[in-house]
């Protein structure tokens, strides 16, 4: 995260394409928030390791909200379909 963040920063993500759901981290989770109080490395910025998990291909959004303004970023994710293993 760049140093200039002082405000949070909320992830979200759905599939554009059908009615696929978007979790990240492990566990999984529907909302990734970056919290700019985590500690800093060298030089300022903030590392947040995650992933993305998806059960199927297709079309999907990140949405990314932020004090200076929301985003978008669409992607296409290809492979496999992963059988779900929760009702």
């Amino acid at each position: 995260m760049n140093p200039a963040l002082t405000t949070p920063v909320l992830i979200r993500g759905r599939q554009l394409d059908g009615p696929g759901d978007v979790r990240f981290d492990d566990p999984a989770v529907e909302e990734f928030l970056l919290d700019p109080t985590k500690d800093a490395l060298p030089g300022g910025w903030r590392d947040y390791p995650s992933l993305t998990r998806l059960r199927t291909p297709g079309c999907y959004a990140y949405q990314i909200d932020a004090a200076v303004g929301s985003f978008t970023i669409v992607f296409r994710a290809v492979g496999p379909v992963v059988a779900s293993t929760h009702s």
